[in-house]
Formats: C-alpha cells, structure tokens, sequence
C-alpha cells in the first residue's frame, strides 16, 4: 500500500495561500485552520510528506509535494522576487493577508490589483485591497518596523494621488505619528482607518462588528441613547452632546470633528468611545472631545457579556 497522507480541505487552503503568497508563519495558520493547536499537528504531517517546508523563524513554505499538487490540480503557484526588500515586503503582505482569512473580509494582494490596460508609471506603497462585507473597499498600507519619516510621507502622498477608492487602511505600530503627521493624514476619503499592526490590531479588524457592538451595548445601560441626528457622531444623549465609538482610529473622522470645532464658536460636546491606548494622542489632536478609554481587558469583558447578540454586520470598519 502507498505510504502518503490524506489532504484535508484546510490543508488544501493552506497550500492555495502557499502558493499565492509563498510563505507564512507557522502561527498564522491558526487563520486557516480556525484552531488554537490542531493544526500544528498537521504541519507536522504535511512536511513529513514534502507537502510543506519550515524555514526559519517558524515559517512554511511549498514543499515538492505541495506544488505538485497544485499545479496538477490548476492552482496558481506565483514566482516572487527574491530581491531582500521585495522578500521583507512579501512578509508583511503575508502575514497581514493570512489574518484577514474570514468569511466577511476578502484580500486581494497588489500584484493582482494592476489592470492590463493601465501600464505602472510609478511605483505604489499599497501591499493590497480589502474588501469588507462585499461593499467597502479599502486600500491596504503597511508601515512596519525599519520604515522612516520618508516612507510614511510616500504613503502619504500615495493616498492623495489615489482616485479609484473611498477609504484606506493602515497598518502601522506608530500611530501616534500618523494621527500627529504635520500635513495631517486626511483625505476627504468615506475612512481613513489606523490599525495598530500587532496581534490585537488583527483582532479588532476581524472582530470589528462584535466589539462596536458590545461597546455600544454597554452605552445603551449606561445612558438613554438614540441614533444620531448629527453626522459626526454614532449616538445622541441630546441636543447637546453626542457620542462616537471609535476602537480603531478613523482619520477622516477625527479631521471633520477637528474642523467643526475650530469653525464653531459653540458647539457640542463629543464623547469618544476608543481604546484607553490611544487617549493620549486623541486629547492632543481632539482637545474639545470628551475621551472614554477603554482597556482591553475591558473590551474582552464587554464582549463576552454581549456574546453573539447584534444581528447583522455593520457596512463600516
């Protein structure tokens, strides 16, 4: 009898990624095979059998077997540059695409974004295109760890010069910087949305619906709310004071509060509703805003009382 091991479906996911992406992180498997351990175990399997290959600092990529079966079965395996800094980049795009692996989110990386019809005359910063509940698109950056002052100004300048999409996304460890940037980092885009590019940042993205939610629930038991009539703001306590929930930064938002302060004498007063992380930097650029931070712990807390409770999805991130 042949000796061999028998595909499971995720293991096939897995091996699609492999051979879109070419690499991933032995951690970032979890995304595919939705488990916290189980799938340590088939890594194990599948690299005894060549379908895989560990690399170092805990990464995988295509074994022998692996590509076989892709190519046999008319799955893409994509050639990379193997340039360091196109290497360092495909990392990033890898590891942000991996955690992006959910039923409501689509990434799609840039190499596959360019038209045939429009020749690239410049290069561009984007690492890709997210599409969330099938009607939002944003454009994905990431600013990761050896990019300076100058890489975040080309990024800068990218989304300006950018026409074919309302919203951005990025991923970045320095937000402070971004929400400080002297030019500000607004567009006049429907969101420009700051995602701290650590585990918790992946976490808020993919459980963005749920975390407004039980944020919002728990306003709900603290004040008498309604829907706001006032478009900068999520909810309304009165006339004269409204609130926003905000657990990952929006740019855009924060520059139209920023304008209607300083073009209104009198004006109402805004709670925001975010991440105790960010109320220092939010206080220095929103002075007039009333900020709630809420820690982390919290928001688990927050989140577990809520459950499953909400209904369907919200449109925005």
């Amino acid at each position: 009898m042949r000796e061999g091991i028998r595909l499971q479906n995720r293991d096939i996911e897995l091996l699609i990624f492999l051979g879109k992406y070419k690499i991933i992180s032995l951690d970032n498997t979890r995304y595919i095979y939705e488990t916290v351990t189980y799938q340590e175990k088939r890594m194990v399997a599948l690299a005894k059998y060549n379908y895989i290959r560990r690399l170092k600092h805990r990464y995988i990529t295509l074994g022998i077997k692996g590509k076989e079966y892709l190519l046999e079965n008319g799955f893409e395996v994509r050639e990379h540059c193997r340039n360091e800094n196109n290497i360092e980049r495909l990392n990033v795009i890898s590891d942000i695409a991996s955690s992006l692996i959910q039923d409501n989110l689509n990434f799609i990386p840039s190499w596959n974004m360019k038209k045939e019809d429009e020749p690239t005359t410049h290069s561009r910063r984007y690492i890709g295109k997210l599409e969330y509940n099938s009607q939002n698109e944003f454009l994905v950056y990431a600013i990761y760890e050896g990019k300076d002052d100058k890489y975040i100004k080309s990024i800068y300048y990218d989304i300006r010069k950018e026409n074919g999409y309302a919203s951005a996304m990025i991923f970045t460890n320095d937000i402070d910087k971004i929400v400080l940037y002297e030019k500000g980092f607004y567009f006049g885009n429907k969101h420009t949305i700051l995602v701290p590019y650590n585990e918790y940042g992946k976490f808020l993205i993919r459980n963005n619906y749920k975390v407004r939610h039980s944020i919002y629930l728990r306003i709900k038991e603290m004040y008498e709310v309604e829907l706001s009539d006032f478009k900068f703001a999520d909810l309304k306590l009165d006339d004269n004071n409204y609130i926003v929930i905000m657990p990952l930064i929006d740019m855009e938002m924060l520059a139209r509060l920023h304008y209607y302060f300083n073009e209104n004498d009198k004006h109402k007063t805004i709670y925001i509703f975010g991440l105790e992380e960010h109320e220092n930097v939010i206080k220095q650029y929103l002075p007039e805003c009333e900020y709630k931070g809420l820690s982390r712990r919290k928001i688990n807390e927050l989140l577990a009382k809520s459950g499953d409770a909400g209904g369907e999805e919200d449109e925005t991130v």
